[in-house]
């Protein structure tokens, strides 16, 4: 009887370790995927920052044309 008790005992032992040894893998695997998507984070957020800077761009571009028509209307110019 106590050769079958050590037997299931080991089995148990050698259940938890693999399972151990699964969730040590799945927090890696997940802290790898967390660095990716920081990555990919920190690669797209320049882009957004040239985006915007190319709308003010384009913003002061055709703000200065604008100005300079009502500034030729308020002194009768046109």
């Amino acid at each position: 009887m106590s050769d079958w008790f050590d037997k299931a005992s080991e089995m148990q032992r050698e259940l938890y370790r693999a399972q151990q040894s699964h969730m040590e893998t799945v927090e890696r695997m997940m802290r790898e995927q967390q660095a990716q998507f920081e990555s990919a984070r920190k690669m797209f957020d320049p882009g957004k920052q040239l985006e915007e800077m190319r709308k003010a761009g384009e913003s002061a571009a055709e703000a200065n044309p604008d100005a300079w028509k009502a500034w030729a209307k308020f002194w009768g110019w046109e």
